[in-house]
């Protein structure tokens, strides 16, 4: 192993005996409901067993026709969800920052094969020399996380008592890790890297003078009309979902300035996110070429800039999810069928088996595609 392991199962031990007896009431999924009443019980179908969800905001996209539902709970005191909800997004900001890397290289401001050094001169030692198109494809060679012992340990803690484990790293924090590391034997093989894609954010902003909240803003948000999709700074959006874990613990936001380009401290809310997925379809999305699959990772899956591309015996989504202490969600889309999905739920209990049934996918294997490509 790269980073020893030993001390963050140490600290996870201890917590696990410190928390017995005071954990809260797991959630359930409520008869609660909201928006389109037809695809509020597909959804609940795609669900199965409510239990260790409070609530979701469903999308369907389909012929260039959106529908919206909410299930359930956004908060314990039991507001509804509704399609302008704000959830947390984690990692699906990836795909987000792979389309700011293709419509940045489409404009000529950057090319993908030049290394991270060019757009961010700061970083040094052999992390300097990855290119911008290894980092969106997570084949930098680079670590999930660039952490000391120390700091494994303190994050396994804050994930454990579902705190914030990110508030302490800021762009200056990240750069200053990532020169601590060197891209592994693994590069040029996929291997999913949150500090390699938070570097590409940084990096990308860096270069167009501004920083990544308002580069993002500009040149993908606001052009698809996401306007309630924000990076949390010293505020959260209004009437947001709370979110815990499945077993009930409420958990804090994560905020974070440097890895907000994989997605830290990002909301955005079911229809905000279906305006994406339905221009993704339309192809009219600026850098909906970061979703064509570039490189192979096994022999069900591929990547583009940030978007996996995975086969479902003879179908393919294109798709990313996302996790973070409190939240899941899932956005996919499939190019034959002109469908597309989107699913947010704030507890940790993974959406995507929900997004690919509502897809149609009808053998999904239960939490395969969470354990692939989550956050954490």
């Amino acid at each position: 192993m790269r980073k020893p392991m030993i001390i963050a199962l140490g600290v996870g031990t201890v917590a696990a005996v410190a928390a017995a007896g005071l954990l809260p009431r797991a959630p359930r999924l409520t008869a609660q409901q909201t928006g389109d009443a037809d695809l509020a019980a597909a959804a609940r179908r795609a669900v199965g067993d409510p239990e260790g969800h409070r609530g979701l905001a469903v999308a369907l996209v389909e012929s260039g026709r959106v529908r919206t539902a909410g299930l359930g709970d956004r908060d314990p005191a039991g507001a509804p969800v509704e399609a302008g909800t704000p959830f947390e997004i984690g990692s699906v900001t990836k795909a987000l920052t792979g389309m700011l890397l293709a419509e940045r290289a489409a404009a000529g401001a950057v090319n993908p094969d030049d290394p991270l050094a060019s757009a961010l001169p700061r970083v040094a030692g052999p992390t300097r020399e990855v290119t911008l198109a290894e980092l969106a494809s997570h084949r930098s060679g680079l670590p999930r996380l660039a952490l000391s012992v120390p700091e494994i340990a303190r994050i396994s803690w804050a994930n454990l008592i579902a705190g914030n484990p990110y508030a302490r790293w800021d762009a200056e924090r990240l750069v200053a890790a990532a020169n601590e590391e060197a891209p592994g034997e693994g590069r040029g093989q996929v291997s999913y890297s949150n500090v390699g894609m938070a570097l590409l954010g940084q990096a990308l902003a860096a270069q167009a003078g501004t920083d990544y909240p308002h580069l993002l803003d500009q040149q993908v948000l606001r052009p698809l009309g996401m306007t309630h999709t924000m990076i949390a700074g010293e505020g959260l959006p209004p009437d947001r979902a709370v979110g815990s874990k499945a077993g009930g613990r409420l958990a804090d936001p994560w905020v974070s300035g440097g890895y907000a380009p994989a997605g830290v401290g990002v909301w955005s809310t079911a229809d905000n996110l279906a305006r994406l997925i339905a221009a993704m379809l339309a192809g009219t999305a600026p850098g909906a070429d970061a979703a064509t699959p570039r490189f192979t990772k096994d022999e069900r899956d591929r990547v583009g800039y940030g978007w996996f591309t995975t086969r479902h015996g003879d179908r393919e989504v294109v798709w990313h999810n996302g996790g973070t202490g409190g939240f899941r969600a899932y956005v996919g889309f499939e190019r034959a069928t002109g469908r597309g999905v989107v699913v947010l739920g704030n507890t940790d209990r993974a959406v995507d088996g929900i997004g690919l049934r509502l897809l149609g996918v009808s053998e999904v294997e239960p939490m395969a595609t969470a354990r692939r490509f989550r956050f954490g």
